[in-house]
C-alpha cells in the first residue's frame, strides 16, 4: 500500500503538471502494486485501500480529459439574469424576505437534491424575487412546462435525480435556441467537443445539441460521469460549469473538499461560486412557485409524431403541402440549422405535429427532393484565423463565421473543427454580341424590377447569415450589401434586415 501510494503520488503530480503519459504509467504501477496478476482478490484492508485508489485515479485521469467547459453562463441566458447569477444585488431587507419565505415553504414534493440553505442561496432567491429578474424567472418556469416531462423521463432511466433538471433552467431558460458566446448552444449548452464526446452531432446541417431529447439524454451521462468523478452533486455541478479539469485542480490547490469550501476560496471564478447557490434557488422556487410570488402555469408538454424521411426536402415545401406553418416545423426540429433535411443513409427522422403523420406522408410524397448544403470540415491548426482559412477555401470571411456562429475575429483553438461552406459559383458572364446589342438600346430609365426590391426578415433565436440566406436562397454578401453590415455579419435576435427578393 505504501508503494502504491508512493506511485500515486507522482502520477498525481504528473497530472496537474500536465504529463498525462507519466500519470498513466505511474498510475498503471500504482494498480500493479496492490492488484495481484493472479489468484484471488486482495483481502483487507488491501481490497478497501484499492477501491479508494482506483477512485482516486479517476480523478486525476479526468484531467487528461476535454479541457472546455460544458456550459458557460456567457450569454445564453437575458444578460439581466446572468449578471444576477454572477453577483446577486440584493439588500438586507430582500435578503430577510426570501428568508422567511424559505423557512415558511411547506412544498407538496420535496427535493431528491440536498438542499442547503444559507446566505448565498438567499440572495439568488432574493435577486429571483426582485422586479428587475420577477417576470423573466416566471417565463423560464412556464416554458419549462414543454420539457420537464421529457428531462425526468430520461433522468429516470439514467438514474438521476430529477431535481436536477433545474441545470437547464439555469444554463437556458429552456431556450433550444440559446446560444452563448463561447459557442455552447441548446438548453444545456453543450460546447462544441464536449457535445461531441457526448455523441452530439455538429455538422453544418445538424446541430443536436440543439435537439431538447438529444441532448438531455448526453447531458444525463455527463452529469453521472462528473458525480462519479466528485462523489458529490454540489461538485459535479460547479464542474459542469467550470470544467471538471479547473476544479480539481482548484480542489488541489486549496485543500478543499466539499462546494462550500471551494467557494470561500479564490480559486474558482464568481460565476462558479453562485451557480450551485442559482440551482438551488431554483429548484427551492419551482417546487412551489406561488409562495415566491410566482404565477406558473406550466406550458404542455411538447407532443409530436415522427416520420422518416428517406431523402432530402425542404422544410418550406413541406409546409405549404402541409398547410402548416413553417415556424411549427422549425420548432419541433430545432436541431436543423437550415430549412433542408440532411440526406442520411437511414433516413432522418422529422418531427410533426401529433396526429399528422399520414398526412405529412403524402404530402412528403409530393414535393420535389432538394440538395441539401455541402460542408467541408478543417480542423483548426496552430496560427489559423478565420480569413486564414477562407482564402485557402476560396470562401468569405463572413459566411464561414455565419456558418460557425462566429465572429469574423474570432479567435480559434487547435483542433477545434470548422465548417466550410460550398464555395458559391460565380454567374455566367454574358457573351461580347448580348453585351453590345443591349449597350446600343437607347431606353429612357425605369425603375428597378420588382426582383431586387427587399423584404424584411425578424431575426430569431440561434439564427446565423448563412442560415438566413440559405433559406432565402441568396448569398451572405447580398445581405451584408443591402443591410450596409459591412465584413462584420453580426446580427441578435429581435434585429431586422432586409432580404433580397425575387431569388
Amino acid at each position: 500500500m505504501q508503494s502504491a501510494t508512493n506511485e500515486f503520488e507522482l502520477g498525481r503530480e504528473a497530472a496537474l503538471a500536465g504529463d498525462f503519459v507519466c500519470a498513466r504509467y505511474r498510475f498503471g504501477r500504482a494498480i500493479d502494486a496492490v492488484r495481484p496478476p493472479r489468484g484471488p482478490a486482495p483481502s483487507e484492508p488491501v481490497e478497501s485501500f484499492s477501491f479508494d485508489l482506483y477512485e482516486g485515479i479517476q480523478r486525476y485521469e479526468a484531467l487528461a480529459g476535454a479541457t472546455e467547459e460544458a456550459g458557460t453562463s456567457s450569454g445564453q441566458i437575458d444578460p439581466e439574469i446572468e449578471a444576477q447569477i454572477d453577483a446577486p444585488e440584493t439588500n438586507p431587507e430582500a435578503i430577510a424576505t426570501a428568508a422567511e419565505a424559505v423557512a415558511s415553504d411547506r412544498p407538496v414534493a420535496a427535493p431528491d437534491v440536498p438542499i442547503v440553505v444559507n446566505d448565498s442561496v438567499l440572495r439568488v432567491v432574493a435577486a429571483f424575487q426582485s422586479n428587475a429578474l420577477h417576470d423573466k424567472i416566471e417565463a423560464g418556469l412556464v416554458r419549462s412546462g414543454r420539457y420537464l416531462p421529457m428531462i425526468h423521463r430520461v433522468f429516470a432511466e439514467e438514474g438521476l435525480p430529477q431535481d436536477l433538471a433545474m441545470i437547464a433552467f439555469i444554463e437556458s431558460s429552456f431556450l433550444p435556441h440559446a446560444r452563448s458566446s463561447k459557442m455552447a448552444h441548446g438548453i444545456w449548452q453543450f460546447m462544441p467537443r464536449t457535445g461531441r464526446q457526448y455523441g452530439l452531432r455538429s455538422n453544418g446541417v445538424v446541430d443536436e445539441r440543439r435537439d431538447p431529447e438529444k441532448s438531455t439524454r448526453s447531458a444525463a451521462r455527463y452529469l453521472a460521469y462528473l458525480h462519479e468523478i466528485f462523489g458529490d452533486w454540489y461538485l459535479a455541478m460547479a464542474a459542469y460549469n467550470a470544467g471538471e479539469g479547473k476544479i480539481l485542480r482548484a480542489m488541489d490547490r486549496t485543500g478543499a473538499r466539499d462546494f462550500w469550501q471551494l467557494a470561500a476560496t479564490n480559486a474558482i471564478r464568481k460565476q462558479t461560486k453562485n451557480y450551485v447557490p442559482a440551482f438551488l434557488a431554483s429548484v427551492l422556487i419551482s417546487k412551489n412557485p406561488s409562495h415566491y410570488g410566482f404565477s406558473v402555469v406550466p406550458e404542455p408538454a411538447l407532443e409530436f409524431d415522427t416520420l422518416v424521411l428517406e431523402r432530402s426536402i425542404s422544410l418550406e415545401d413541406l409546409a405549404k403541402a402541409s398547410a402548416f406553418p413553417l415556424d411549427d416545423l422549425q420548432t419541433l426540429n430545432p436541431e436543423l440549422l437550415t430549412v433542408v433535411t440532411p440526406q442520411q443513409p437511414e433516413g432522418y427522422e422529422l418531427r410533426i405535429p401529433a396526429g399528422t403523420r399520414e398526412s405529412v406522408r403524402l404530402a412528403s410524397a409530393a414535393v420535389p427532393t432538394t440538395r441539401p448544403p455541402e460542408f467541408k470540415t478543417h480542423v483548426a491548426k496552430k496560427g489559423d484565423t478565420l480569413p486564414k482559412i477562407a482564402r485557402r477555401y476560396g470562401v468569405t470571411v463572413s459566411s464561414l463565421a455565419s456558418a460557425n456562429s462566429l465572429s469574423t475575429r474570432a479567435r480559434l483553438a487547435r483542433g477545434q473543427e470548422i465548417m466550410v461552406p460550398e464555395k458559391a459559383k460565380k454567374p455566367a458572364k454574358a457573351s461580347p454580341q448580348v453585351a453590345s446589342s443591349k449597350s446600343k438600346k437607347k431606353t429612357t430609365k425605369t425603375p428597378e424590377p420588382a426582383q431586387n426590391a427587399a423584404k424584411s426578415y425578424k431575426v430569431k433565436s440561434g439564427d446565423t447569415l448563412y442560415q438566413i440566406a440559405l433559406r432565402h436562397g441568396t448569398t451572405v454578401a447580398e445581405i451584408l450589401a443591402i443591410n450596409g453590415l459591412g465584413g462584420s455579419g453580426l446580427i441578435k435576435p429581435g434585429d431586422k434586415i432586409k432580404i433580397p427578393s425575387g431569388k
